[in-house]
């Protein structure tokens, strides 16, 4: 008998309990579990209410949840060969690397250089990117999700990113949707970097490489670690912060500057906490937050943005439980994402909140870190 289920551990106004409880009514969808909906109630704080949700109680329903969270299954083998080509590729990069700054260093000018580029760093050049593909190939079957195959961050080229859809959308199955729904959130094949020829990511994509986290790579190590008791401590809480690490930063209180703290964020008794299975499911709601190009520039739902970046993140609550196409819809509606969204034209959609983060960024280089603000309440 179906049942509606109050998510108390998720808390509407932070951007991260927003996204994981986006998150489950995807993750359910997906598994094809009942036709789950969703809405928010106040009380205290808001709160998600999963509607006709075919569970006993709250531990099928986080067991349910987490099954569909695994993803398939990962042979130790294929592990083993994604990891020794990683190994392999990231020494042929280094290789390009320390060759650039030889060459650099010898301070060769005109033809002498290019003649040295072309003779000395290009074959390394071409061996590295052999390498890349051969790590492509065996990433391909070691994750437990075929969007992951894509590397450790968004950082594939427009023609890599068109292959890895066209493969997903070959294969004409239903299963295939989040998949593919996740790609087209991740970015843009009309849109890339031209410094570096790779798609330009989400504005979600909050980790690049500080602290040697990607994407990507921390949402592959996150599908491994999904345990019943893990997403079961996060829908139905309180939220106690005690896994360390991996983590998609998309939550105010990882702000950690020393400003903001009264002991050094670097330090081994104050190391970042986090909730895994928050972050998980948060990945998981991307799913309905598509981008595409808009003129010149990259846009994705919910977000605004300047000629130069993304500024913020704005989001609705509404009462009336909806499925997962009425909730897609209510995410890219553009009224949103005006300064001053309009009271009367959300409310008559059923939306009753509307909160909205900044984000952040902090440092520059390899110390950057990106982060939201605390939400504001706009409607």
């Amino acid at each position: 008998m179906p049942r509606s289920f109050e998510l108390i551990g998720l808390d509407g106004a932070n951007p991260l309990g927003f996204l994981a409880a986006i998150g489950t009514l995807v993750t359910l969808s997906e598994a094809r579990v009942g036709e789950p909906k969703l809405g928010w109630k106040l009380d205290r704080r808001w709160v998600p209410v999963l509607e006709a949700v075919p569970a006993a109680d709250e531990d099928e329903l986080a067991r349910v949840v987490a099954n569909s969270l695994r993803g398939a299954p990962i042979a130790p083998q294929a592990e083993a060969r994604r990891a020794e080509a990683e190994r392999e590729m990231e020494k042929a990069k280094k290789a390009v690397k320390d060759k650039q700054q030889e060459i650099k260093r010898r301070g060769l000018r005109g033809a002498e250089r290019s003649e040295a580029i072309e003779r000395e760093l290009h074959p390394l050049e071409r061996e590295w990117e052999q390498k890349r593909q051969a790590w492509l190939h065996a990433l391909r079957e070691a994750v437990p999700r075929p969007e992951l195959a894509l590397g450790k961050r968004i950082d594939c080229t427009p023609d890599e990113y068109r292959a890895h859809a066209a493969a997903l959308a070959s294969q004409g199955q239903p299963k295939t949707r989040g998949p593919l729904d996740l790609l087209a959130a991740f970015g843009s094949d009309a849109r890339y970097e031209a410094s570096s020829d790779a798609i330009e990511p989400t504005p979600f994509c909050f980790i690049t490489g500080s602290g040697h986290q990607f994407f990507l790579e921390t949402a592959r190590e996150l599908v491994a670690r999904v345990a019943t008791d893990g997403v079961s401590r996060v829908l139905f809480g309180p939220w106690d912060y005690r896994d360390e690490g991996l983590s998609m930063r998309w939550d105010p209180i990882e702000d950690r500057r020393y400003a903001l703290m009264d002991r050094d964020p670097t330090s081994s008794d104050n190391k970042p906490r986090t909730m895994w299975m928050a972050n998980l499911l948060a990945y998981r709601a991307l799913a309905l937050f598509p981008s595409a190009l808009s003129g010149r520039r990259l846009e994705t739902a919910g977000w605004t943005r300047d000629e130069r970046r993304f500024t913020a993140f704005t989001w609705p609550l509404w009462d009336h439980p909806l499925g997962l196409d009425g909730v897609r819809s209510l995410l890219q509606l553009r009224d949103l994402i005006q300064e001053r969204p309009n009271p009367a034209i959300l409310r008559a959609r059923g939306i009753v909140a509307v909160y909205r983060a900044q984000r952040i960024e902090v440092g520059k280089g390899a110390q950057r870190k990106v982060n939201f603000s605390p939400a504001r309440r706009v409607l």
